[in-house]
């Protein structure tokens, strides 16, 4: 069984998503349209485990959302909605990197030029962020009341690029343009977000004048596959010795019917040795190095619930393999607990001798560490 994903929206009658999923992984993708007073009850209680979401939901989707990521925050808007482990949503916003595929494949440098971007909207925005992420000088934002509109292009006839991220000149209307590239007789390139009809008027104006130019589908299929990583996305479940990790896989891995990994088992599987023997025989640097072994080779596979050590992700190319290839689940357990675990247990590496005196030390240490993670599940 594969996670529930799709695309909310409100109108999704021409929408190609799910054919660009279908080849992005092997999950359910179905198409959520929704009307306005219907988007916060399903994203609060909806069937569904990862979406992706459209026009005109995706600030109500950001606003949501318990956590969001640095670019959703800077954005203030989400196109890609988890519903994590616990109920609450995280939100990221995985447009902005499509935009900048579209930006180096029409291939021009925007570092210290002026660019035009059509629209106000939260397509607009999103390019409007991405370029100045690149390092434009400026970008104005062109509409129909602000002080830069369509009756003073005049005004930025030096821009260096024209983006249009209105829906002026998408299907049916395809005989609408929003302006003129005659306008912009310094324009190096021309971007239009509409990928329906292909190209646009816009578009095939920039033909005419020999500006290069793009449509919207790369940036399609961009956002598309960073946002499969949350569908195809292995759950990776972390937390101190004790904290339930191994019980909480099996069971959440029953319940979602996707295949179980131990990372400890398969390094015993490898090694042929116990953990604590590894541990004892050749150190805890040697046990980290096939630890992040383990984990690579893990990592290649999707859709897995994976029970990790609780000193996996301590190594930071360990942490970003884990949260590349997936959800980070952080098991939060109260130190009392994790402490009557740990006396009654002998098969800790970490914790011979004095356990309990070395069980606070370890979580001192690491507290910092362990605090970082977002996405957290309360144990008990």
């Amino acid at each position: 069984m594969s996670l529930k994903c799709g695309l909310l929206g409100e109108k999704l009658g021409h929408s190609l998503s799910p054919e660009i999923h279908a080849k992005l992984g092997d999950y359910e993708y179905r198409l959520y349209e929704k009307s306005p007073h219907e988007v916060e009850d399903f994203l609060l209680h909806g069937d569904y485990d990862v979406v992706n979401v459209t026009i005109p939901y995706k600030k109500t989707a950001f606003g949501l959302c318990t956590d969001t990521t640095p670019v959703a925050k800077e954005l203030g808007n989400v196109n890609v909605v988890v519903k994590r482990m616990d109920g609450t949503l995280f939100g990221d916003n995985t447009d902005a990197a499509g935009f900048v595929k579209l930006v180096e494949i029409v291939g021009i440098d925007v570092r210290g030029k002026k660019c035009v971007v059509l629209g106000t909207g939260g397509a607009a925005m999103t390019a409007a962020a991405a370029l100045r992420r690149l390092g434009a000088c400026a970008v104005v934002h062109i509409s129909r009341a602000g002080a830069d509109n369509y009756d003073n292009l005049e005004r930025n006839a030096d821009a260096a690029l024209v983006v249009n991220a209105t829906p002026v000149g998408m299907f049916p209307n395809v005989d609408a343009q929003p302006v003129t590239l005659r306008a912009f007789p310094e324009c190096e390139a021309a971007i239009d977000l509409i990928y329906n009809p292909s190209p646009t008027k816009f578009l095939a104006e920039a033909a005419e004048l020999g500006i290069p130019y793009v449509d919207g589908m790369p940036m399609l299929e961009e956002q598309a596959r960073l946002a499969s990583v949350y569908m195809n996305a292995n759950i990776y479940l972390y937390g101190a010795p004790g904290s339930g990790k191994s019980t909480y896989a099996k069971r959440l891995a029953a319940e979602k019917g996707m295949p179980l990994v131990d990372l400890d088992a398969e390094i015993v599987k490898h090694d042929g040795r116990s953990i604590c023997d590894i541990f004892a025989q050749d150190g805890e640097a040697a046990f980290r190095a096939k630890e992040k072994a383990a984990l690579e080779k893990v990592s290649k596979a999707y859709g897995q619930v994976v029970a990790l050590g609780g000193g996996a992700l301590l190594d930071p190319e360990c942490r970003r393999i884990a949260e590349s290839t997936g959800r980070v689940v952080f098991l939060e357990c109260p130190d009392e607990v994790l402490l009557e675990r740990v006396a009654a247990s002998q098969e800790r590496p970490l914790l011979t001798g004095d356990a309990m005196d070395r069980m606070r030390r370890l979580l001192a240490a690491r507290r910092t560490h362990y605090a970082s993670f977002l996405e957290r599940i309360r144990m008990g």
